[in-house]
């Protein structure tokens, strides 16, 4: 059911023209932003550390941005079945694929360390368009009941999803054979996480990142995916950061904390995160405090 349910918004949104995609997102903002108090909430918590000189108005303004811009990636993710090769690749410019291609050519695999910035999606989908394959970390997708949907539909464009819960073992398996992991680095609760100073606090991070990289000699690369306006997107690659040049995993985590914080600082409107990110954060007067940790960004 879930599978006819996903089939059946996938083909209503491909038979949007984009105008009127992106219009309802724009006019479904403000419905978001006051239907959800504990997203709403959330995202002004973590904007109190990422813009602390700014005033309430000026993070309400932020927030709204974000959620048109999570909008905006919903009709865009629900589009991605029906696009052909030469949609995808004419409406995405891209920066750095020489660092992808260099990482890539070591033969140990290549580690995707990225942010929910505009279309973190799309980025995966143009990688698998190149030839890679793809394993991504990822929990709950959109919802828990489409959650199996959206899986197999990307399996088919060879992006493979790994569960949380299921280990280092699959993707240290996929680095042997060259393969590339992707790991979404903000907003999650990670069992077995480290912490990393980002906008001055200690923050929950992933320990997957340094860890395999360390294990394997695979490089980590950071990069996102930006909406320059709708329907255009930029993928920023960085150059890529090499294990055997930091002393340590803590310094390596540190390296792609640091990378991670100016992307989101760059692109606070289109990052698109709805639960809190620090504890003990002002409660901004919005919701009562864990009201945002069930949702799902």
């Amino acid at each position: 059911m879930s599978r006819l349910v996903f089939g059946w918004l996938t083909s209503l949104m491909a038979g949007l023209p984009l105008r009127v995609g992106y219009f309802l997102a724009r006019v479904l903002t403000e419905l978001h932003f006051r239907a959800f108090p504990a997203r709403r909430h959330a995202a002004l918590t973590n904007l109190a550390a990422a813009m602390p000189r700014a005033t309430r108005r000026e993070r309400l303004r932020v927030v709204r941005s974000m959620m048109y811009s999570y909008n905006c990636m919903l009709f865009e993710f629900f589009r991605l079945p029906h696009l052909t090769r030469e949609d995808l690749l004419d409406s995405i410019e891209v920066v750095g694929r020489e660092h992808l291609e260099r990482a890539a050519a070591r033969g140990r695999g290549v580690i995707l360390a990225s942010t929910h910035i505009g279309n973190w999606e799309l980025g995966a989908v143009m990688l698998a368009h190149w030839g890679y394959t793809i394993f991504a970390v990822a929990g709950v997708q959109i919802s828990r009941w489409l959650t199996p949907a959206v899986r197999e539909t990307k399996s088919e464009l060879a992006i493979h999803t790994v569960a949380p819960e299921d280990g280092f073992r699959r993707l240290l398996r996929a680095l042997e054979h060259n393969d590339f992991v992707a790991l979404m680095v903000d907003g999650d609760v990670y069992r077995h996480g480290t912490s990393v100073e980002m906008f001055g606090r200690e923050t929950p991070f992933p320990a997957g990142p340094g860890v395999l990289a360390q294990r394997t000699g695979a490089l980590i690369i950071c990069g996102y995916c930006e909406r320059l306006e709708p329907g255009r997107f930029r993928i920023v690659l960085e150059p890529p950061l090499d294990p055997e040049t930091f002393a340590s995993t803590d310094a390596l985590h540190t390296a792609v904390a640091t990378t991670v914080e100016r992307h989101i600082r760059e692109h606070l409107g289109q990052w698109c995160i709805f639960r809190p990110l620090w504890e003990g954060m002002p409660s901004e007067h919005e919701a009562p405090a864990g009201a945002a940790r069930s949702l799902e960004a």
